[in-house]
């Protein structure tokens, strides 16, 4: 390769929980940080910075990342939560490698964890954090039926069907069933059959077509300089990275005439994503091309984001990112692996952690750690994308295990 990274990841740790092993997102995250600061060779007190995604679900104490360290008792020069939605838990690493590139820090934690159905009430939840208040809510959406509708103008729009979207459960079910932590792993192989007589959540979504929310997870990034990586085992380098976000609510996106990245088509739609843009910024950075990468980690939390992003990522035009399921270019023997834990579809949501878990399996599959299945073919290159919000927020990061 002759592209140059920008930063390097070079400790990397995870935790999970379960019913039977419950830890709450603090206990999750202390887990997660203690691997990776052990993976780095580093200190905590050599630690300069915190960055995390939004608050847990099942921890909604504002200032989390000050709890964090406050618990940790780990004094730094800046702890901050990056918020836009999930995305912005995939944007830390983003923020890590602009402070260290300007001199201001040496190391950078970048960490996040959840554990959402150990301790909240999640059919009882609604849409209240991603529903306009005063023009959606009182209507009683579900997070599903918010997604239902950029599924319903996919199909319009590209003769998409429900069949088609069948393929993307079967295929993320297949990477899920090797995975220890994978929340639908139980349910074994399924096939399209399977996923077509499950029941609807909302039309068009039927109930294998929608993540679930998983037990609990952590993980934790240990992010500092291209040239520091040299001296550690097993660097990860980020080689470019890019976000964006356009809006808030479903209805906002709607109510959108015009935008000033023209990766997201013409307004109003709802079948483009941020990602698109975070795309074109993070290969931009990179100089790779899309066929420089051989594995993806996508946030597909419901079958029809799944060749939406593949789409919005450049490896298929609009309307033809089902192909790439279709003929197995995800899966183990494939060019392009995508979701090797399952994705957030079959490995399960277990809360805004989704985006952290993400990262975790691509860093595996490029030191050849993998919990699960590995691919036929180790990876050298890896995308993570992040997503958050509806169709509202979007970061892409570049990953290789060599320069």
């Amino acid at each position: 390769m002759t592209a140059k990274p920008v930063a390097a990841i070079v400790g990397m740790g995870d935790a999970y929980a379960d019913v039977n092993n419950r830890k709450d997102p603090l206990q999750l995250a202390v887990e997660a940080t203690h691997k990776a600061l052990a993976d780095a060779g580093i200190r905590k007190d050599q630690v300069d910075a915190v960055f995390t995604g939004r608050s847990p679900w099942a921890d909604k104490r504002s200032q989390w990342s000050n709890i964090f360290i406050s618990h940790m008792q780990m004094p730094v020069t800046l702890t901050s939560e990056l918020t836009m939605h999930g995305a912005g838990l995939n944007a830390t690493v983003h923020v890590a490698a602009q402070m260290i590139a300007a001199g201001r820090a040496d190391y950078v934690l970048c960490l996040q964890s959840d554990a959402t159905e150990l301790f909240v009430d999640a059919v009882a939840m609604g849409a209240e954090a991603d529903a306009d208040p005063q023009f959606e809510v009182p209507y009683g959406p579900t997070i599903p039926s918010l997604y239902a509708q950029a599924a319903c103008r996919y199909f319009h729009e590209y003769g998409i069907g429900e069949q088609d979207l069948a393929d993307v459960a079967v295929a993320n079910q297949r990477w899920a069933v090797h995975h220890p932590h994978a929340a639908k792993a139980r349910f074994g192989e399924i096939d399209r059959a399977k996923v077509l007589a499950s029941p609807y959540v909302s039309t068009p979504l039927r109930r294998w077509m929608c993540s679930t929310w998983g037990g609990g997870t952590g993980g934790a990034l240990v992010v500092t300089s291209p040239e520091r990586a040299r001296a550690v085992r097993d660097p990860v380098y980020v080689m470019g990275y890019g976000s964006a976000t356009t809006h808030e609510y479903l209805g906002d996106r709607m109510n959108m005439r015009s935008c000033r990245f023209p990766g997201l088509g013409v307004f109003p739609n709802l079948t483009h994503t941020a990602t698109a843009e975070a795309a074109r910024q993070a290969f931009a950075m990179s100089g790779l091309d899309r066929s420089d990468i051989d594995m993806a980690q996508i946030s597909v939390n419901f079958a029809h984001m799944g060749p939406m992003v593949m789409e919005d990522l450049g490896f298929a035009r609009k309307g033809r990112g089902i192909d790439l399921y279709r003929e197995g270019r995800t899966a183990v023997d494939g060019d392009l692996p995508t979701d090797t834990n399952g994705g957030w579809l079959s490995f399960g949501q277990p809360g805004i952690s989704c985006n952290m878990d993400s990262y975790v399996e691509a860093i595996r599959q490029l030191r050849g750690q993998a919990l699960g299945r590995a691919p036929a073919r180790r990876p050298r290159t890896a995308l993570v994308q992040g997503a958050g919000g509806m169709l509202a927020a979007g970061s892409v990061t570049l990953l290789s295990s060599c320069t």
